[in-house]
């Protein structure tokens, strides 16, 4: 018999389903492209970048989820995450690639930090079960704050709220949440305080 949903139940999934990843990562792109075309780079090109950073991982990951090479939305098996992870890193090297060709300097710069996120929590997966949840609302949250002065740091309360619902579902422990958003916060802070610095640039190998 199934057990029946209560108040808790509900609110902790759509929590986990407004907040997820898949929505996010292409939400915080487009928070940084958006610097760029104030800088004057054309919509067309930035929804390129788009495409390959978002569309085309989220493609490849629904790809899995119909093939059943992932058994469940949330990817509890942590070995599941792996290959989603290492397509995800290789589109988004594509769309910093294209952001140099475009001669967007800064733009690469805080895609790099995005990069250098996916692969650090990437490579914490293969031993550890972080919260990419967490994770990634942090780093989307720090970077609205950075750009816009810290005038929305009420949003921190929606990381807050996904962690607890990533714990009520049992899909984390707390020191996995934490540990997501944590890094998520320090992660790109930091990247942003080099790329402020102009210390964070893509290396020229011409």
């Amino acid at each position: 018999m199934k057990k029946r949903l209560n108040f808790k139940d509900i609110f902790a999934e759509v929590v986990s389903r407004v907040l997820d990843p898949i929505w996010v990562i292409p939400v915080g792109i487009l928070v940084a492209i958006g610097f760029a075309v104030k800088e004057g780079l054309r919509w067309r090109f930035l929804g390129l970048i788009l495409f390959i950073d978002a569309v085309i991982p989220t493609i490849f990951f629904l790809l899995m989820l119909y093939h059943k090479q992932i058994k469940d939305w949330d990817m509890q098996n942590r070995a599941e995450r792996v290959p989603l992870y290492i397509f995800t890193t290789i589109c988004h090297l594509g769309g910093i690639l294209i952001a140099r060709e475009l001669g967007k300097n800064e733009l690469v710069s805080i895609l790099l930090v995005f990069y250098a996120i996916g692969i650090t929590f990437g490579v914490i997966t293969t031993k550890w079960k972080i919260s990419l949840h967490a994770g990634v609302n942090a780093g989307l949250i720090s970077m609205i704050n950075i750009f816009y002065g810290y005038k929305y740091f009420w949003m921190y309360g929606l990381l807050f709220l996904v962690s607890w619902a990533r714990v009520y579902q049992k899909h984390h422990t707390w020191m996995q949440v934490i540990m997501g958003s944590a890094l998520g916060i320090v992660m790109v802070t930091l990247g942003m305080y080099l790329v402020s610095a102009g210390r964070l640039v893509f290396i020229d190998m011409d």
